[in-house]
């Protein structure tokens, strides 16, 4: 018998419900167990710059060729719901909510700028599997770079800044390259073009520390989460939190059905953008000293809210392609 949306919705709440319990873990351990930042801080180090990287490289360089190969119109698809969003947050903010030019910019970034990283790869593989892989890595090598250049383009026009371009791309493209996601991509997708298998040695060990990952990276959120308190700005936080959570995902599902993409890659998409926001953005805002409060408040209202729109949009999205394949 045919599942009902409802139906699909609760079988994927369930899914996803123990890997939101784990950010709730994370939560708790800092606020009432005596989990400092200085602990916070040593996990989301761990997570990101071994974790992580070894779950991405391990998952790419396995991969055969063929199963590795995603249709790269989804970061047209992705980018582009991203760039059409950023300016409409950017009016919404200035001209609705009469915010500053600055922090304008920063509420067009929070719109678009999900927890891909820590939360959105680890959450998709465990929700959509391992397919869902090389469309996810795809957005993640360009997601830093691209975003972070756009708004430190948009701030500097804010402030009215001469010298911009040159430097400021430069040092942020450099950042990125940096970044060990970034690293464990392009060495996963290399290693998959030798054909070989990684050494057993070097393989078991990779595989124990890229099975932490998906764990470590939801604590360590709900750890971060819980250095946030709901303050000033709360309607402002609101207004964000709808954008990022219900246009974003449409506008990038409008996009991909534009341009046909597949259903594995328009899933994978629609999943990054359904994501809670980043905690980059909040790195911006205290970067660039500019709407802090509301940032902070839409981190924990997009998080909370994401675990039932999550599982919802997955649902449609199973229901809407009849399974991914």
């Amino acid at each position: 018998m045919e599942q009902t949306l409802f139906t699909q919705f609760l079988l994927q709440f369930g899914k996803s419900s123990p890997l939101f319990l784990l950010i709730f873990l994370g939560f708790a351990l800092s606020r009432w167990f005596g989990f400092n930042k200085t602990a916070s801080t040593v996990l989301s180090r761990f997570a990101f710059n071994i974790a992580l990287p070894a779950m991405l490289f391990r998952l790419l360089s396995n991969l055969a060729l063929t199963e590795s190969h995603a249709d790269l119109r989804l970061l047209i698809a992705f980018f582009g719901a991203c760039f059409i969003l950023f300016f409409i947050g950017r009016f919404v903010s200035g001209y609705l909510l009469k915010m500053k030019p600055v922090e304008t910019a920063i509420f067009g970034t929070g719109c678009v700028f999900s927890n891909n990283g820590l939360l959105g790869l680890p959450l998709a593989i465990a929700m959509l599997g391992e397919k869902v892989a090389p469309s996810v890595s795809a957005v993640l090598s360009l997601n830093a770079l691209v975003l972070w250049t756009l708004v430190s383009i948009a701030v500097e026009f804010s402030l009215q800044s001469g010298h911009l371009t040159i430097r400021s791309f430069l040092k942020t493209l450099a950042s990125v390259f940096k970044n060990p996601l970034i690293i464990a991509i392009f060495c996963g997708v290399a290693w998959s073009f030798t054909g070989l298998s990684i050494p057993y040695v070097i393989d078991e060990p990779v595989r124990l520390i890229g099975n932490s990952a998906t764990a470590l990276s939801l604590i360590v959120v709900g750890m971060g989460l819980s250095e946030y308190g709901i303050g000033q700005g709360l309607g402002k936080s609101v207004v964000l939190s709808s954008i990022k959570l219900f246009i974003h995902p449409a506008l990038i599902f409008s996009l991909a059905l534009l341009i046909g993409l597949g259903p594995v890659e328009t899933t994978a998409i629609v999943f990054l953008g359904c994501l809670p926001m980043g905690v980059n953005v909040y790195l911006m805002c205290r970067q660039f000293h500019a709407a802090e409060a509301v940032i902070a408040n839409a981190m924990i209202i997009t998080t909370v809210v994401s675990s039932f729109t999550v599982p919802m949009a997955v649902a449609f999205l199973t229901r809407y392609f009849g399974g991914l394949g």
